[in-house]
């Protein structure tokens, strides 16, 4: 199995790649190399690199509001002291686009189909000090599919990663200890599953040579948890900080390969079978500071550190020609990032209403010589607007739209690495529509 951690973003799992040249001879050993999300994979991350090109809503604020903006409105563990039942369900709709051009300039683009993203999350106070909630997201994903004239189709035809994170919390409100101060955590419960789509070349099928078919696909559960606060110094009222972590969340895949050809290459390709692989989603640190110079307005500046340096190799168990298994290492060697966002929001309290703007840098931790189609990832630049309406004191709807400016990557010119040479680009519009409530306050 293949798979790239979650640029849901967004570098995230999937499953392996089959991979011989379209200019050789049919050959004689076979190799399952990885492709390398939400590539163009979308990043989305839980306050972090969300998801991916292909794929993302990203970004949380933990120190104030205004930089949710892409996800309007969210209940974290530190957000879960209010009175009553809250609850925010929502989601997001995902255009994305990514593109190659070959050293000739030629250029092929993506086909790729709009991207529905769920959210929910809901808590209730159950004691002075506690409240207790459960959040549904899908902070890492991918989805990407490239036209049958695409040259990269031996390294990724199609290809779609999903986790889904299930998130029990449990927030304290220490004011009466520590004023300004709240805490909390949570558990991270994260099923996934990846399914992959390999075109694999004996000869050039343009001059006489064979076009056969790799699908991959699997699934897997996996476990982390997060921690995080917030504190709001009652000698300062204009301003608030919040900080969280979250953990690694290792996904163990299993899963079948198909491999389909024309009868007399069949035998030059791995026997039908189990694969399996396993995958770590990198963990996170977050910091924000939120300053209200006036009651209306609010200025936010946030970092994201994420930890994608952890993953250095793909290692890929499937069946082996002749019988057995065999064991496939691919260096990947992704970078540690640190996302800088900028957000402002002002209210109209006349209008019940709030209006938001801001902007993000996100750089990429994939290297120049492990970009491939699997994932055109480059630097991002990001631009966001949103807004809320209280329809009445107990609920409200909130609309937000990211924008991922038009960038791109060229691949480094080191013989081999990548295979395909040229530049990738990517660019994404991401809108999302959020309703909260509260119930029996």
């Amino acid at each position: 199995m293949h798979s790239s951690t979650a640029r849901g973003s967004t570098r995230s799992a999937t499953v392996a790649v089959l991979r011989p040249r379209r200019d050789s001879p049919p050959p004689r050993a076979f190799r399952l190399t990885p492709s390398d999300s939400f590539s163009p994979t979308w990043r989305r991350h839980e306050l972090a690199r969300s998801h991916t090109v292909l794929g993302p809503v990203r970004h949380r604020s933990v120190a104030g509001s205004a930089n949710r903006i892409g996800q309007p409105f969210v209940i974290n563990e530190h957000d879960a002291i209010g009175t009553g039942t809250q609850f925010a369900i929502g989601g997001s709709l995902v255009l994305a686009h990514g593109g190659y051009t070959d050293p000739s300039g030629t250029k092929f683009d993506t086909d790729n189909s709009p991207a529905v993203l769920p959210q929910l999350y809901v808590t209730s106070r159950v004691h002075e000090l506690i409240s207790v909630g459960i959040g549904f997201h899908t902070p890492f994903g991918l989805a990407i599919n490239w036209p049958d004239s695409a040259p990269t189709t031996d390294v990724l035809k199609t290809q779609s990663l999903r986790t889904y994170f299930i998130t029990p919390v449990v927030g304290l409100n220490l004011h009466k200890y520590v004023p300004g101060l709240s805490v909390g955590g949570g558990l991270d419960i994260v099923p996934a599953t990846v399914e992959l789509t390999q075109y694999v070349f004996f000869g050039d099928p343009d001059s006489g040579g064979t076009r056969g078919q790799a699908h991959l696909g699997g699934s897997a559960i996996g476990f982390g948890g997060r921690i995080g606060a917030m504190y709001a110094p009652p000698s300062i009222p204009m301003l608030s900080i919040g900080a969280m972590w979250r953990s690694r969340v290792k996904e163990s895949f299993t899963g079948t390969g198909d491999f389909d050809i024309a009868a007399p290459y069949r035998n030059q390709l791995p026997p039908d079978g189990d694969i399996k692989t396993s995958i770590t989603l990198p963990q996170s640190a977050q910091l924000g500071v939120a300053v209200r110079p006036i009651p209306v307005l609010e200025l936010e500046l946030d970092g994201v550190w994420m930890n994608w340096s952890q993953f250095k190799n793909l290692e890929i168990t499937a069946p082996a020609m002749g019988g057995g298994t065999q064991t496939l290492v691919t260096p990947e060697d992704y970078k540690d990032t640190f996302t800088v966002r900028f957000g402002a929001e002002y209210k109209l309290p006349m209008q019940h209403a709030a209006v938001r703007a801001g902007y993000m840098y996100d750089p990429t931790p994939i290297q120049p010589d492990t970009l491939s189609a699997a994932l055109p990832d480059a630097n991002r630049h990001v631009i966001t607007v949103g807004g809320s309406y209280q329809i009445n004191p107990d609920y409200g709807v909130h609309l937000g739209v990211l924008y991922v400016l038009p960038t791109s990557q060229d691949a480094a010119a080191t013989p081999g690495m990548p295979t395909y040479k040229g530049s990738y680009e990517l660019q994404a519009l991401v809108t999302s529509v959020t309703l909260t409530g509260t119930l029996g306050k």
